[in-house]
């Protein structure tokens, strides 16, 4: 088998790939973003010329890992001030170097990743090393550390995605070899029962279930308490290590670990050996919130806890928001809000929704309001995407909403979103469903359905009688060379 000839290329904007025989394995934010594309040198790529969005939670397109640490055990993480980079042992191993400090420079870390091929030239992999030292003349407070943060493509798609999602649980190995299943889900953050548990050096966690292997982190040193996160919105793996006493002035803490794909077998024998982390009465009663799904919604189910489960939900917050399961209109269950006048009342969806390029989404629902003065019930979309530029955050791009309801309605009437198109070029977009009551009064919403349809393609022109006219088009998956991703 061939051994890798990695070289790394500008492709502008302060980000960088490396390639590998003219394919690119990885992509290289200014951020300190990495997005690790092909996980061996026997598969078939792209060559990456440029990229249309710079690496965001919800824009990943292999494995995310990170050259900052997203929290340097103050509550900041640290923000990337150079990038390094060299290529060795005749192009068979490329080291990548971010330094990077919090915006006080306080705290201040180094890590280097290291990518290869494995013995066998079948897999490529990374070995991190992360130095985090404090830079004051003071000591330093330390609470929880994560020295990096790992994130799977489609681990955040939402509804929309959720049939394209190749895992299905996190697995967690403890001190004494107890193998823990965490399921995916939105609604239940986990951290409480991680907390329970104690790891060591060698600790390994990962993403389980996919048809090819699975993404594990191993842990092979560091200077404290290994320690995991689960993210209950877009199910990262959070790479942690538990506080410490005060970081003296030049004190260093040192993590050193491996990111690796397993082979199917491997995952398969640790899957079987994997005991579920419990859930009790207790989680299912303080977690059973009504889901909201692809497809006529009538809020008579809650969202699952206790294994894979892609529905968003809504958190009742009685008395204003509060999960009614004995009014409906096909059924039994809405959701029902009771304002006072002062301030609007909204009800999102938890988390929101990552859309799909160049669709058509449309949202209708059945209503009713009771003695409902002032503007009156309606259904919202937040349209909203995230920049860098010039300042990173969130930027709304559209906002649309029902014709408000309002006085008591003759029984349930019915409500239309007007359609949200999404561009083909709208690639890191999210939408956020808010149900509005902004005045006095009672109002109840039920059978939301959500459909999602490709938008209509419009055909080019072509002038008659071109060679192009003659030609039949085919379409081709996957991304061609010399492309933007």
């Amino acid at each position: 088998m061939n051994q890798p000839q990695f070289s790394v290329a500008a492709i502008g904007n302060g980000c960088f790939t490396i390639n590998d025989h003219g394919r690119t394995v990885a992509l290289i934010t200014r951020q300190g973003y990495i997005d690790w594309l092909l996980r061996s040198p026997m598969e078939e790529g792209p060559l990456v010329e440029s990229i249309a969005k710079e690496t965001h939670l919800s824009y990943t397109l292999g494995l995310k890992m990170e050259l900052i640490c997203p929290n340097a055990g103050n509550g900041q993480g640290t923000e990337l001030k150079g990038f390094f980079h060299r290529v060795e042992n005749g192009g068979t191993r490329v080291v990548l170097v971010g330094e990077a400090a919090t915006s006080d420079g306080v705290l201040v870390s180094r890590t280097e990743a290291e990518l290869y091929a494995d013995p066998e030239a079948s897999r490529y992999e990374w070995s991190f090393r992360t130095t985090l030292t404090n830079a004051s003349d003071r000591p330093q407070p330390m609470g929880g550390i994560e020295f990096n943060n790992v994130y799977p493509s489609m681990a955040y798609k939402g509804i929309f995605h959720g049939s394209q999602k190749q895992y299905t649980c996190t697995l967690m190995v403890d001190r004494t070899g107890i193998i823990w299943a965490f399921p995916h889900q939105h609604s239940m953050h986990v951290g409480g029962k991680i907390a329970g548990l104690r790891f060591a050096t060698g600790a390994m966690a990962g993403f389980f279930g996919e048809a090819t292997g699975s993404p594990v982190v191993i842990v092979e040193q560091s200077s404290l308490e290994p320690d995991w996160g689960i993210c209950d919105m877009y199910y990262d793996l959070h790479c942690c290590a538990r506080g410490v006493e005060p970081l003296p002035p030049g004190g260093e803490l040192h993590f050193q670990y491996k990111v690796k794909y397993l082979r199917r077998a491997e995952s398969d024998r640790y899957l079987a050996a994997a005991q579920p982390i419990q859930m009790d009465a207790a989680d299912h009663e303080a977690h059973n919130y009504p889901r909201l799904d692809l497809g006529m919604n009538t809020f008579s189910e809650g969202v699952h806890i206790d294994r894979p489960d892609e529905a968003c939900c809504f958190r009742p917050q009685p008395p204003r928001k509060v999960w009614d399961k004995e009014v409906g209109h096909t059924g039994k269950g809405s959701l029902r809000l009771s304002g006072d006048g002062k301030e609007p009342v909204v009800w999102t969806a938890e988390p929101p929704i990552h859309t799909v390029p160049h669709s058509c989404l449309n949202i209708a629902a059945m209503v009713k309001t009771q003695d409902v003065q002032g503007e009156g019930l309606c259904i919202r979309l937040r349209y909203f995407t995230y920049c860098w530029d010039p300042k990173p955050g969130f930027q709304v791009l559209q906002i649309i909403g029902t014709t408000p309801v309002s006085g008591t309605t003759p029984g349930w009437v019915k409500i239309t979103v007007p359609p949200l198109e999404v561009a083909k070029d709208d690639l890191d977009c999210l939408v956020a469903i808010e149900v509005v009551l902004d005045g006095k009064g009672v109002a109840w919403v039920t059978d939301v359905d959500i459909e999602v349809t490709p938008a209509p393609v419009e055909p080019p022109a072509i002038a008659k009688g071109s060679s192009r006219q003659r030609t039949a088009s085919r379409s081709r998956g996957g991304v061609a060379a010399g492309s933007t991703l």
